[in-house]
């Protein structure tokens, strides 16, 4: 090496490299990835960007913090909003649904003030007026029917100053509800006062009086506006009114005027007022049964599915003997009500009641008499409204069960000896000997039935005239032959109608004790052919053929009136009779063992299982049968073969 190439003087010392990038990040990721940690200028900056990304982490964190809230607060406005709608909507839903009467205080001249008739008393004394026609009016239409629906209320108002809440409902209920507003006036006449009254429909009634008697004016007003307004309810108001007076002139001319608003509500536009007319006609009092038939029919064209009117055809039917037709049209009642769209055309106050009783009578028509207590006396609790009478209908069921004594015990705990109306004599005779007739006591049965025609035919109206003649004469005509009066008996069974399915079962039982088979087999037959479905005749056709001795016939017969009525104790019973005649034992205990399913307490059917039993030899268990039998009811005959088996054995 030369001295040329010799380094000279002090050697230099490296300068730091410079970064790549002024990007804070890309330098700390340079270093980190040189393993040397960045000095001067270059570590500076990354203290300050460290401190600055601290401070936008803060920053961060204030404003996700301050979004959460905005959007609280933005969901608690759009809540609030919403909440605000739906309130608005719910009043003006509310206010569009307002129904009711609103009376306006009434104008009235200085000096009747200052007599203390104000307008507030007029209207006062006017709302007084309608609330009572509301109150006297029995009808199972429903409110929301009428064009004119008081449904809501009848109210007098008052006139308030100022702006409020409740006077903007008014406002708004005036604008878009359904209320109908009366006012009036009443000022001094030369001779009394004069009364008019406006309705909101432009209907107006004028009337004149003495000045010493208001209330009558406006009594006098009040049904002249009743009938302008609600026709159809006036018109069962007089009808209501009528039934509660004596047969003479007065009744009449009121059913003569209920006659004849229902008449013009037969020419209205509105199909639902033609509807309620046919109705209303249907159910009159002074309409035959008979003629109810066809009005009925007539609005069931118009609306099949109305349960009311099918309810009220079915009991019309039943009243005249068509028990078949009954029958179909109560299941159909029962089938269909479930319905809310059927539900709604019946008044909220007998919406409880009126399917129990139509189940009820299709379960008696069938012979359940269980399930027809059962459902009676849930209409019974009900407490709501109706023509039928549960309470009597239940009695009847009970007494079907074979167990007469209900009827004593119930007139002992609810004080029912005395009559429901002066001159209307015993209300009870008819379950009475119903009572006497299940255990075989014919002679009391016979003096019930022949009182009921001394002391309650001659009252009855001209709808009850034909039940009596198709339900309590032919029980009278078979009671006589019972008793011995055949002649008698024929004589009255020949005045019932040939279309009565109990009228043709009595004619075919009183000739059959009268030893004319061929007319008691026709009059079966007749009675089978009127009711296919019913079980009543198949039984009695049976015993009718089991005392003549074919028991085979009778079995047939039997098994038929089961298959129509599988819940009626009474074939299953006479069944398991026959069965013992031709010595099958234990053919009868499952006879007999179904029976009790169906009438646990039937006392002669006890007898007979225990009969039974004792063929077989199970003499304890026999004895247990007759003990049983021995608390129940018992014709007179049965107690004493009861207690001479029971005293056998001790």
């Amino acid at each position: 090496m030369t001295d040329a190439n010799k380094p000279t003087g002090r050697p230099r010392r490296q300068k730091p490299k410079a970064p790549t990038t002024p990007d804070p990040v890309e330098i700390a990721m340079e270093a980190e990835a040189s393993g040397k940690a960045p000095t001067g200028e270059a570590s500076a900056l990354l203290r300050r960007h460290s401190a600055l990304i601290d401070r936008q982490l803060v920053l961060a964190s204030n404003e996700i913090f301050r979004n959460r809230i905005r959007s609280i607060r933005d969901i608690a406005i759009a809540a609030m909003v919403v909440a605000l709608v739906v309130a608005m909507g719910a009043v003006v839903w509310s206010a569009s649904r307002t129904t009711g009467l609103v009376i306006q205080p009434f104008t009235v001249p200085p000096e009747l003030v200052e007599d203390g008739l104000d307008g507030r008393a007029v209207a006062a004394l006017f709302q007084d007026e309608l609330v009572r026609l509301e109150a006297e009016t029995v009808s199972p239409r429903p409110a929301a029917s009428f064009r004119n629906d008081w449904s809501g209320a009848i109210t007098v108002e008052v006139e308030a100053g100022g702006l409020s809440l409740t006077g903007a409902y008014t406002a708004l209920t005036r604008w878009l509800g359904q209320e109908t507003f009366i006012n009036g006036g009443l000022s001094r006449t030369g001779d009394g006062l004069e009364l008019v009254v406006r309705t909101s429909d432009g209907k107006a009634v004028r009337l004149r009086g003495p000045s010493d008697r208001p209330e009558a004016l406006m009594k006098q007003a009040a049904e002249q506006v009743y009938e302008q307004t609600q026709p159809y309810r006036y018109s069962q108001y007089l009808r209501t009114t009528a039934q509660d007076l004596s047969d003479g002139p007065e009744q009449r001319a009121l059913y003569g005027r209920s006659r004849a608003i229902l008449t013009a509500l037969l020419d209205s536009p509105s199909q639902t007022e033609r509807l309620w007319a046919y109705n209303g006609f249907a159910v009159a009092r002074d309409t035959t049964t008979r003629d109810s038939i066809p009005i009925l029919e007539a609005a069931l064209e118009i609306d099949p599915d109305h349960p009311l009117f099918r309810g009220n055809l079915a009991a019309h039917c039943l009243s005249l003997g068509h028990a078949e037709a009954a029958l179909g049209h109560s299941q159909r009642v029962a089938a269909t009500w479930s319905t809310p769209r059927n539900r709604a055309k019946v008044s909220e106050d007998r919406r409880q009641r009126l399917p129990l009783i139509f189940a009820a009578q299709a379960a008696d028509l069938q012979g359940d008499w269980q399930q027809a207590r059962d459902l009676y006396t849930r209409a019974w609790i009900s407490g709501q409204p109706g023509t039928a009478n549960p309470r009597n209908l239940r009695m009847a069921a009970l007494i079907a069960l074979h167990q007469p004594s209900a009827l004593s015990r119930l007139i002992e705990e609810q004080n029912l000896r005395t009559p429901g109306r002066p001159g209307m004599g015993d209300p009870l005779l008819a379950l009475r000997a119903a009572a006497a007739a299940s255990l075989d006591q014919w002679p009391q049965a016979l003096a019930a039935l022949e009182a009921f025609e001394t002391e309650v035919a001659p009252t009855l109206d001209l709808r009850d005239r034909t039940d009596r003649m198709t339900s309590i004469w032919p029980r009278l005509a078979y009671a006589r032959a019972r008793t011995g009066d055949l002649a008698g008996a024929q004589a009255l069974i020949a005045a019932t109608p040939l279309d009565c399915y109990l009228c043709v079962r009595e004619r075919a039982r009183i000739a059959e004790l009268a030893g004319d088979r061929a007319a008691a087999d026709r009059w079966s037959a007749e009675a089978r052919r009127q009711g296919p479905s019913l079980p009543f005749a198949f039984a009695e056709r049976g015993q009718m053929l089991m005392a003549r001795g074919d028991v085979a016939g009778a079995l047939a017969f039997y098994e038929q009136a089961v298959e129509r009525g599988p819940r009626w104790a009474d074939p299953q019973k006479y069944w398991g009779d026959a069965l013992m005649a031709r010595g099958d034992e234990a053919g009868a205990i499952r006879k007999y063992r179904a029976a009790a399913d169906r009438a646990p307490r039937w006392g002669a059917l006890h007898l007979a299982w225990g009969r039974a039993l004792e063929a077989q030899g199970r003499r304890e268990q026999a004895r247990e049968k007759y003990a049983e039998a021995a608390r129940m009811d018992l014709s007179v005959a049965d107690r004493a073969e009861v207690v001479r088996r029971l005293g056998a054995r001790t």
